[in-house]
């Protein structure tokens, strides 16, 4: 028997299988945002879930249902029929399923703390929720409505009934919707088991730069990729997590729930990571700090045209500072090393770990990826009754959830 699959199925999983056997219900309201939903549905696909649009009346005359059919290569609900499609929607599989509405108007909101189901999306939503379903919704409206008291009382309701809130962004008079990469993030974590709910959670990313003159500086290409990873992976596993970000990492959009501490420099990375790591319960130090520094700075700008000649001394290993001072965190340190084996990897880090200072190590030869890629290949070293080496390889994001998991 020939199965022929829709086209636009064949992203499914391309760039990662963590949704995969998922299914997301998406409820597209009639909000001016709404051409932002196909982007979602198609972002869900790419990471490995089947997505099912509802759409209301008011949506479909923003925007043909015909168009998610395309996105998705399932059929899309506007009307409800005797195939009671709300309840088939929501009946199987409820551990495996979540819904979504991307965009949510003032209207639908509020209906939807009242408990009216006078269209397809609405009744889905509370058949849903009524399964134990979550349900994530997504609001985008103008500012003066977002800011009516009774849009912040249908909000505080939906929250007090488990609703989840992606709070818009506030832009000049517009609530707006957020990045679709944020709220792939919230749909993550409500998939991922919660092995470090109530815990505190402080991460490093980046490379610190240390100045030579008031322009130059000296610094490395570490791109924090691996360190928002980890700080990304903690908050979804349930983590109050703060992020001490290099301001020269890369440009990744991270859930507004994670408190970001920005740095440039040497001495700002250690007073900030001083600060933060005193009452956290976990530190996973994977910013590249500066080793050395100048014996002395020079004032303004270094003339060019002469050879010059510098001093260089070493800085004080910050790890070394906060080890100190806080004793009782458990601490995960990144160590990078240049063209070694796997076993000098791990004899490298088997040091570390024996030097009292972090209680895992993942050791990484730098040679082996170019900075900045996705892809990471490692050898993590902890010490449980004795010490064990396991080699984890592949994307960063993979690697920082395997790390957490063990």
């Amino acid at each position: 028997m020939l199965v022929l699959i829709h086209p636009s199925k064949t992203i499914i999983g391309e760039k990662s299988k963590r949704l995969v056997g998922k299914k997301v219900i998406l409820g597209i309201a009639s909000s001016a945002a709404i051409y932002r939903s196909i982007d979602l549905a198609r972002e869900l696909m790419r990471h490995g879930a089947e997505v099912y649009v509802v759409m209301t009346n008011e949506a479909v005359k923003l925007i043909s249902p015909e168009m998610f059919k395309w996105a998705t290569g399932n059929l899309v609900l506007v009307d409800l029929t005797g195939d009671i499609e709300h309840i088939s929607y929501t009946y199987d599989d409820q551990k495996n399923t979540i819904m979504v509405i991307a965009p949510a108007t003032a209207n639908t909101m509020t209906k939807l703390s009242l408990g009216i189901a006078d269209n397809a999306l609405l009744t889905t939503a509370l058949s849903a929720m009524g399964n134990e379903i979550p349900l994530i919704v997504v609001p985008a409206m103008h500012l003066s409505m977002w800011n009516s008291p009774q849009i912040k009382k249908t909000i505080s309701k939906l929250k007090e009934i488990g609703v989840e809130i992606v709070e818009p962004y506030v832009i000049g008079d517009k609530a707006k919707y957020p990045p679709n990469a944020e709220i792939v993030e919230y749909i993550f974590r409500a998939f991922t088991p919660k092995n470090l709910s109530e815990k505190k959670v402080v991460v490093s990313a980046g490379a610190t730069r240390i100045y030579i003159d008031d322009i130059r500086f000296i610094s490395n290409p570490s791109s924090g990729k691996m360190g928002i990873a980890m700080a990304l992976e903690a908050w979804l596993r349930g983590a109050e997590v703060t992020l001490i970000l290099s301001k020269s990492a890369s440009s990744v959009v991270v859930p507004r729930d994670i408190n970001i501490v920005s740095f440039e420099t040497y001495e700002e990375a250690k007073e900030a990571l001083l600060k933060y790591t005193e009452s956290c319960d976990v530190f996973i130090h994977a910013a590249a700090i500066s080793d050395f520094k100048p014996v002395r700075k020079f004032e303004g700008k270094i003339k060019s045209g002469k050879s010059l000649e510098l001093i260089l001394e070493p800085t004080e290993k910050i790890l070394e500072l906060v080890a100190k001072k806080q004793k009782a965190m458990y601490v995960i340190a990144f160590k990078a090393e240049w063209r070694k084996t796997d076993d000098e990897l791990a004899e490298s880090a088997k040091e570390y770990i024996e030097s009292g200072e972090a209680n895992a190590v993942v050791a990484n030869d730098v040679s082996r990826h170019i900075f900045g890629s996705d892809e990471t290949d490692v050898i993590l070293v902890y010490k449980d009754r004795d010490i064990t080496k396991i080699r984890l390889t592949g994307l960063k994001r993979e690697v920082a959830g395997r790390i957490l998991d063990l």
